[in-house]
């Protein structure tokens, strides 16, 4: 991705409402006269073969040689909203408040933030003054870097300065976690790759999407790696949908993993994968097949299934569903159910296997309701 110029991009995304009102206010405070001028320490690093590159410099950086990165930074997600209360509230935009911001040089004197992509846009909003300067902690490039040494540096200076701000989600976390080659994040990625699953843009052409990242990581601790690889295997094979919810996720591998049982015996006596065959039927199949006798009829999503999760966080609710699907779908096609259960998945049997787990282990206010979702139709 190409660089961002921090001011040019205000001007495309400000209204002349907010331009206008943000220029009324004043700058308050000043840099002090001898901090250095990036311009001369790039000139030195670009022409003084004695210059100490390695050195980090306390510089005023005007705001027009402030440019980001969106391979790892999130430049077109400043928060115009967050930048204009921040100067109503001080009534003007404050070095004292603003502090000092970080960015790496490159070798072809560029500088890139890493840290102040705000305080930068809100210095530039009051003044409209293209020379405005910030203080910012300057770091040099070592001059015969490659073009991914340059971005796992300025990732991680960056992803140190994300992983303590709440304005950023997890989304934002895991881009700069990535390019700063954090080795959670890197196995996220390769565990995803053959998938083609990708989190926040770092999978280049990724026909899947997940947001949740660590709803996956939920998963792949509450189960065995095996499950999460079959539920993502039969979600993307079959192309359900092209967003994955992580919260689905963590409920369809709790459903594999707690009734894997009925859900084997099922396979070998019928010679089918269930799961897979219920899954391409109630998320590609259902509505064309329904809507002969149904014309409101239509494919079931991840959010039937995980609908109320804002309510109440548990994945009983979720997992109930599944086992309703599974059930109806067995019943529907007809596949043979050995011995004297009434559905694939029975709902009565020994204590400590199935159900009765299930609802052993679920929250107290939550089981009376359970029964009644997995037998249910809710989508």
């Amino acid at each position: 991705m190409e660089l961002v110029n921090i001011i040019d991009l205000y001007e495309k995304r400000v209204d002349d409402k907010r331009r206008e009102k943000l220029s009324t206010f004043p700058i308050v405070g000043s840099i002090p006269p001898n901090i250095p001028r990036l311009s001369d320490l790039v000139y030195q690093y670009k022409n003084d073969e004695n210059f100490d590159w390695r050195s980090t410099y306390i510089a005023r950086v005007p705001a027009n040689m402030v440019y980001s990165s969106p391979l790892y930074n999130r430049p077109y997600e400043i928060d115009l909203n967050r930048c204009e209360r921040y100067v109503q509230d001080e009534g003007a935009f404050s070095y004292v408040l603003a502090g000092t911001s970080s960015g790496y040089v490159r070798p072809d004197g560029t500088f890139v933030s890493t840290q102040g992509g705000h305080r930068t846009t809100e210095a530039y909003a009051v003044s409209l003054n293209q020379n405005v300067e910030l203080l910012a902690n300057v770091k040099f490039h070592d001059p015969k870097s490659t073009k991914d040494q340059i971005v796992e540096l300025e990732a991680k200076d960056h992803h140190v300065d994300a992983a303590k701000r709440n304005p950023q989600n997890t989304e934002h976390k895991f881009r700069s976690a990535y390019r700063s080659k954090e080795n959670w994040a890197v196995k996220l990625f390769n565990y995803l790759q053959p998938f083609s699953i990708g989190i926040a843009g770092t999978l280049e052409n990724a026909k899947f999407i997940l947001n949740s990242h660590s709803y996956l990581s939920t998963a792949l601790n509450l189960t065995k790696k095996g499950t999460v690889t079959r539920y993502l295997t039969t979600f993307t094979q079959n192309n359900c949908e092209k967003e994955l919810l992580g919260n689905a996720i963590v409920a369809g591998c709790l459903f594999l993993q707690g009734f894997s049982e009925y859900i084997s015996k099922i396979d070998k006596d019928n010679n089918i994968d269930s799961f897979d065959l219920m899954m391409k039927f109630y998320f590609t199949e259902y509505g064309s097949l329904m809507s002969m006798v149904d014309p409101d009829a239509r494919d079931l999503t991840q959010t039937d299934l995980v609908k109320g999760n804002s309510l109440y966080k548990g994945n009983e609710p979720a997992v109930s569903r599944f086992v309703f699907c599974y059930n109806d779908f067995i019943r529907v096609k007809r596949y043979k159910i050995s011995g004297r259960q009434k559905t694939a998945i029975p709902f009565e049997g020994s204590e400590g296997k199935g159900w009765n787990t299930f609802i052993s282990n679920a929250h107290p206010l939550m089981k009376p309701a359970l029964g009644q979702l997995a037998t249910t139709k809710f989508f």
